[in-house]
């Protein structure tokens, strides 16, 4: 008996189009680069913005906005090449690009919007549907969120005033079809099919006709980063370019959307002091590892524009020119980045009002990694678990916005899932990850404090960086809280709870902590909550992240306990 095996086969459109834009980057030639190619190249510096356009009047679709916001906005409104909008935790990041897109679109500019998700992408089309913006989503409708599907390419051939001339030939080929099964006679047959093979071009032209329509009357246009280099924007122009989550995005990503829309306005939104994009095949980092096709691929062109990128001046020190090109070769390098290294903060404008935390949650990135810029605002700056709409009782565990939990005085040594004996059935990947039994079980304790004071188990969330830890945890607790969300530090950057705990699970004697030792990733935990945020740590993982954590340094935090 034959057996069948079934074989997955990678995607590889995505690598493509990476590795198609990252070519056309290095076979082109200096007469074909515009401004912007050569601003975000550093051939030539940003065009110098003239003080009135920064403090011109604005009619403002929501009067609402803060101070910084209004002053993100006017920037990039007044940029001629790029403006990067710096936006913390909680600060409004894509309020405000809701209101810039509004803007550009009464000044009659026609935007192309990117993100590196389609989460991220469908966050500002969901905002900008009750605006009445005239936009097309591209993207597949199964990937995308059932609010936005009536703005998809996809939806709006079939439902559009213009779908009709598609319906109608779509109609015949219906009727072609089933005709052949009711014809026997080979001749007929072939006849039908032949009308069949007619009529199928015919509904390609008259389907390609309404998309361009469709494309041509929608001055808002949005996808995911892969996504703006497909066929359907192939001879499309834009004004602007705007791309959201921009620090969580791979250069190359960014760079197919700024070749394929012709903008001459470029506008990136992110926060480059959050987590950076995950990086799974080599780079730079490691030279003495073979690299992979990809990463030669890229590496090769990013070499190029390395060279494109050191100006004149900085050619006459090898030491620029050498840190230049490592700066621009490292693939965890982001084009936020690259380009705050490049201009400095002259094209950066940052957000500073945060509407997510409290306070005390706040101060310590804040004056970490904030230069202590972030302000509360003042409907979250005291708010606690006792604040909550719905009865939440005052107790130990509710009334401190933010607790630390001294593990190192007892035994609450970590290890990893294949120290278990029982570990045998479980994948590699759990296998190698790291646990803290002791930890979890503090985990839970604390979890059920919180549900018995009356905190609803859906506003709370379990994050911690491993996922042998995650494993763990989810055993014990799903099924006591089904509500509960529990997720890895990466995956929960950006959400939302009322109460967070984080396990960070490294306890042991030569005090390692791992990939946890990236500032980014510290600055992935406690951002996240409303008003309460509970770290379960050992002392000496704590003092290491934070460069010499202890109560006396943080004088917001309560004793630890």
């Amino acid at each position: 008996m034959a057996c069948i095996y079934s074989v997955k086969l990678a995607n590889d459109v995505t690598y493509k189009r990476l590795n198609q834009t990252m070519s056309r980057l290095q076979k082109m030639q200096p007469s074909e680069h515009s401004t912007l190619t050569q601003v975000l190249f550093g051939q030539s510096s940003p065009t110098p913005m003239p003080k009135e356009d920064l403090t011109a009047d604005v009619k403002w679709h929501d009067p609402s906005l803060n101070d910084s916001q209004k002053d993100a906005i006017r920037f990039a409104l007044a940029s001629r090449e790029v403006a990067l909008i710096h936006g913390p935790p909680g600060t409004g990041k894509t309020h405000t690009l809701i209101e810039l897109i509004l803007q550009l679109l009464d000044r009659k500019q026609r935007l192309l919007v990117c993100g590196p998700s389609n989460i991220s992408v469908d966050n500002i089309v969901e905002r900008l549907s009750s605006h009445k913006v005239p936009m097309v989503r591209l993207g597949h409708p199964a990937r995308l969120l059932p609010g936005v599907l009536n703005h998809s390419l996809d939806v709006l051939t079939k439902t559009s005033d213009a779908a009709s001339i598609v319906s109608d030939i779509r109609g015949e080929m219906d009727a072609k079809q089933a005709s052949i099964r009711k014809t026997r006679n080979g001749r007929e047959r072939r006849a039908i099919y032949g009308e069949m093979k007619d009529l199928r071009k015919e509904y390609r032209q008259r389907e390609s006709r309404v998309v361009g329509d469709l494309l041509r009357e929608s001055k808002v246009v949005l996808s995911t980063l892969h996504g703006a280099g497909g066929y359907h924007l192939k001879n499309e122009k834009f004004d602007v370019v705007i791309v959201d989550e921009a620090s969580q995005a791979l250069e190359a990503q960014c760079w197919i959307p700024v070749l394929s829309s012709g903008a001459p306005k470029l506008v990136l939104a992110g926060d480059h002091l959050q987590l950076p994009p995950t990086i799974k095949s080599l780079n730079t980092k490691d030279k003495k590892q073979a690299k992979k096709t990809i990463d030669k691929s890229v590496g090769d062109a990013a070499n190029s524009v390395a060279d494109l990128s050191i100006d004149d001046k900085k050619k006459e020190n090898g030491d620029d020119i050498k840190k230049a090109k490592e700066d621009s070769t490292t693939l965890e390098t982001t084009l936020f980045d690259r380009l705050l290294t490049l201009h400095g903060n002259s094209i950066k404008r940052m957000l500073t009002t945060q509407y997510r935390m409290h306070e005390k949650i706040m101060a310590f990135p804040s004056s970490a990694l904030y230069e202590g810029k972030l302000i509360a605002a003042e409907s979250v700056k005291a708010r606690l678990l006792t604040d909550l709409p719905y009865d939440v009782r005052d107790t130990d565990d509710t009334r401190e916005p933010v607790v630390f939990w001294d593990t190192q005085g007892g035994d609450f040594p970590e290890k990893t899932e294949d120290d278990d004996s029982g570990a045998k059935g479980k994948s590699s990947l759990l296998a190698e990850s790291k646990v803290n039994e002791h930890e979890a079980a503090i985990v839970r304790l604390h979890v059920g404090n919180l549900v018995a004071a009356g905190v609803k188990a859906e506003d709370i969330a379990i994050v911690t960086p491993y996922n042998g830890q995650l494993a763990l945890l989810s055993q014990t607790l799903k099924e006591r809280f089904p509500g509960i969300e529990l997720g890895s530090i990466d995956g929960f950057q950006g959400r939302e709870k009322e109460a967070v705990v984080v396990s960070l699970v490294r306890s042991n004697p030569e005090h390692e902590v791992g990939f946890l030792g990236e500032k980014r990733r510290l600055n992935g935990k406690p951002d996240v909550p409303l008003p309460r945020y509970c770290v379960i740590c050992c002392w000496t993982f704590c003092f290491i992240l934070g460069g010499g954590w202890a109560p006396a340094d943080i004088p917001s935090v309560p004793q630890w306990q």
